[in-house]
């Protein structure tokens, strides 16, 4: 799947707004099946939400709101971080777009 970080943008986005309406539990089990399917093909889509967050992470692009300090969360997540495994080895295809906060 050549543009698989494509696809899988646009799936955790249509998952966000379900979230966002209260009927992601409807589709769950469909979503849930996709994500399976594309991690079965080595993709891996992490959801950093509620993970601090400083400036050493290389996984995320970050926005900071609010103040500045040392205690940052992530509060929003833009996109996911994408991995691919291919040969017991993880790379980094996509840094996640993140909005983070203090604490």
């Amino acid at each position: 799947m050549k543009q698989a970080h494509i696809f899988i943008n646009q799936l955790y986005e249509l998952k966000q707004k379900l979230k966002l309406e209260q009927i992601e539990q409807k589709v769950e089990r469909n979503l849930n099946r996709l994500f399976n399917t594309l991690e079965e093909e080595g993709y891996i889509c992490k959801d950093p939400m509620g993970e601090a967050y400083n400036e050493t992470r290389t996984d995320c692009e970050a926005t900071i709101i609010g103040k500045v300090s040392n205690t940052l969360m992530i509060t929003q997540v833009i996109k996911p971080v994408i991995y691919k495994r291919e040969n017991n080895e993880l790379t980094l295809l996509q840094k996640g777009v993140v909005m983070v906060e203090s604490k």
